[in-house]
């Protein structure tokens, strides 16, 4: 696996390559979870949400202060000694491994129904993810220049649905800020999974060119994606409504119907297809995550191994989950386990970290 240690991340990349780690195929049904507790507020949770990455960026920045050159696993073995501190990085990275298998299934689910109904599933997703773990073997630095160009391509797609403005109407979004504070904090409870794979900043913040300015690389990654979650849902609510959203698998695909151009009999096909890119980007982020996790886990064994031996894996997993409902009870249960572990483990190491002598501070 090419990941030479000189491969530095400029701001740009490493800012879009965060960006990439909360954009998946939640997306897609973001609206649905909110809009049980919340209602028309529903797009305010996802605001309160972000607290979560927030929380995260900030352990980094206090980790990347005291150690700059060393990861939140190499940080974990020196704190709590290697038997103890790879358990705790076994169980990080087999986070990864969800989220990983997790994505794929839902994006093959989603694929399937919209664009090439005429293949099963498992072909679906044994090619993506060929695709996925050799973007991630190139190593971080391709994978990051593959996020930024991309990343072009989210800024057109995440407009495009701001056509359903046309067709929508306000009622649908009335009344406002009428949602109890109880029910904005349990909806954006929910939000916790589309947040999620802002995780990888514990991977990739060594690699930072500037690591002085991560804090406010981090922030724009945050903020971004929290406008983006905040106009998809609303445009959800004002287009289909609280009581329609719900009926749909993927409510925001929904969003594709206000369009209507004479040469194309279903823009929704090239909506999706387009935005495959897109998730496919965010699934080889966790894939490279993934793949430098174990390799410091199994220090003796090369990422070239791990690369063969996770494919698989990941299939195997990724076919296990079942149609879009039966993900989503998985996903619906794992989810909170492993937000409060890694909230639980991110935390711990950094009281850990502050315990410790010998950090860059006390060097100089």
């Amino acid at each position: 696996m090419n990941n030479k240690q000189g491969a530095l991340l400029t701001p740009n990349e490493f800012t879009l390559t965060l960006v990439s780690s909360m954009l998946g195929v939640g997306i897609l049904y973001i609206p649905n979870g909110l809009i049980k507790y919340a209602k028309q507020d529903a797009w305010i949770s996802c605001i309160v949400g972000a607290v979560y990455p927030l929380y995260m960026l900030v352990i980094a920045k206090y980790l990347s202060s005291k150690f700059p050159e060393e990861n939140l696993l190499d940080l974990s073995k020196r704190c709590f000694g290697k038997f103890f501190g790879n358990i705790f990085n076994i169980l990080f990275v087999s986070f990864f491994i969800f989220v990983l298998s997790s994505e794929i299934s839902g994006f093959s689910n989603a694929f399937k129904t919209y664009v090439v109904n005429f293949l099963n599933t498992y072909k679906i997703i044994s090619v993506t993810l060929l695709a996925v773990i050799y973007i991630a073997y190139k190593g971080i630095k391709p994978l990051a220049r593959v996020n930024v160009i991309i990343f072009y391509l989210t800024l057109i797609l995440m407009f495009i649905p701001s056509g359903s403005l046309i067709n929508g109407t306000i009622l649908n979004i009335m009344p406002v800020f009428e949602t109890s504070i109880v029910k904005i904090l349990q909806a954006s409870r929910e939000t916790a999974f589309f947040y999620t794979g802002f995780e990888v900043v514990f991977f990739i913040y060594p690699l930072l060119e500037q690591k002085q300015k991560l804090l406010k690389y981090g922030m724009t990654s945050i903020i971004f994606l929290m406008f983006l979650y905040v106009w998809t849902v609303f445009l959800t609510i004002y287009y289909l409504g609280i009581e329609i959203s719900p009926k749909y698998l993927w409510p925001v695909l929904g969003l594709t119907d206000s369009i209507n151009i004479p040469v194309v009999n279903s823009f929704r096909f090239i909506f999706m297809s387009l935005w495959a890119l897109i998730i496919l980007k965010c699934m080889s982020t966790y894939c490279y995550s993934t793949i430098q996790g174990i390799s410091q886990i199994l220090t003796k064994v090369s990422k070239d191994k791990i690369a063969l031996v996770l494919y698989p894996i990941i299939a195997v997993l990724a076919l296990a989950y079942g149609n879009t409902v039966e993900r989503k009870e998985v996903t619906g249960k794992l989810i909170p386990i492993y937000v409060l572990f890694n909230l639980f483990f991110i935390t711990i190491t950094a009281f850990a970290v502050k315990m410790k002598r010998g950090d860059v501070n006390e060097k100089k």
